[in-house]
């Protein structure tokens, strides 16, 4: 299995992974491309020359379409992904989606869900209660994109 927060740690890494597989050039800083290379080859998704593995064209081939989409969607911060992953098909809590992504900072968890939010892609629902709870959910518009990355975290 993928581990999806070491996967999009790196902003790069699965359009890298895409480009790679099509034989494509994407335009990134020669130390950003190096670092996601060097990044991808220790999660056995690169050969130390830089070619795919096994895994890796399977990861490409399958974010692929998650790429396409997430395009048509517009761009998003490095843990919108994860934080779509984490939330799947039921409502969570800004906590629960801190313990499923430990890499992630609160800040950057804060600032990925207002975006994600912004975007029309999760809702964000404070409910009733003292104190008031915040939860987060998938909209409707974005119910396409957690089968895409189930199915790269299960290579």
């Amino acid at each position: 299995m993928i581990d999806l927060a070491r996967l999009f740690h790196r902003q790069w890494a699965l359009p890298l992974l895409v480009a790679i597989l099509r034989r494509r050039s994407l335009t990134v800083s020669r130390q950003t491309s190096a670092e996601t290379l060097a990044s991808l080859a220790r999660q056995g998704l690169l050969t130390r020359d830089g070619s795919l593995t096994a895994r890796g064209r399977r990861v490409a081939e399958k974010g692929e379409p998650l790429l396409a989409a997430l395009d048509k969607l517009g761009a998003q911060r490095k843990w919108s992904l994860p934080i779509l992953h984490a939330l799947g098909p039921r409502p969570r809590r800004f906590g629960e989606l801190k313990e499923a992504l430990p890499g992630a900072t609160p800040r950057a968890l804060s600032m990925a869900l207002k975006d994600l939010a912004a975007s029309g892609l999760i809702e964000r629902r404070i409910l009733d209660g003292f104190p008031p709870r915040t939860e987060y959910a998938v909209q409707q518009k974005a119910r396409g994109l957690p089968p895409l990355l189930d199915q790269v975290a299960r290579i």
